[in-house]
């Protein structure tokens, strides 16, 4: 329901020093693209729930290419991967109660699975899991709204060095 890259928005734009009481969302463009509010409390859990079900994830789905997802075997651990670094921060932060270092022990560990090979990659944005979805998608581009890519696979971070 959730598009995605609304929530790594939110999450790019958190400061330790200075974060809100609410947040908000959008829905998937191909869902209407309605606002979802979230205050804090939610915002946190639902980064702590999305952060724990990718790290449960990403090594399976690393085991094959996925056309859905626009990756070859081995690269799932590019998906996302600055918005999951992030959420671990602001966990560690958030929750240092119960999370203060088992967060970011948690990806490192599972990240430190990953093959070299694929450690420059990321992929910044969902690729649509539709045809509509793709519709949306390039309606809102060809309306002028940026950082929609032609491209959904993962891209070298060394390109944009």
């Amino acid at each position: 329901m959730v598009d995605r890259s609304t929530v790594d928005e939110t999450v790019f734009n958190w400061k330790a020093t200075t974060s809100s009481s609410y947040y908000t969302f959008l829905a998937r463009p191909e869902l209407g693209r309605f606002e979802i509010h979230v205050n804090k409390h939610e915002w946190i859990d639902f980064i702590e729930l999305t952060l724990s079900d990718w790290l449960e994830q990403v090594q399976g789905a690393a085991e094959t290419a996925s056309d859905r997802f626009w990756w070859k075997a081995g690269e799932a651990y590019a998906y996302r991967r600055t918005a999951y670094a992030k959420m671990a921060e602001i966990l560690s932060h958030e929750r240092p109660d119960r999370l203060s270092s088992v967060v970011k022990e948690t990806l490192a560990h599972v990240y430190g699975t990953e093959d070299s090979s694929t450690r420059h990659l990321v992929q910044l944005r969902t690729p649509p899991m539709s045809d509509s979805a793709k519709e949306a998608l390039e309606a809102l581009r060809s309306a002028g709204e940026e950082g929609i890519p032609v491209d959904y696979a993962p891209q070298s971070v060394r390109d944009e060095l």
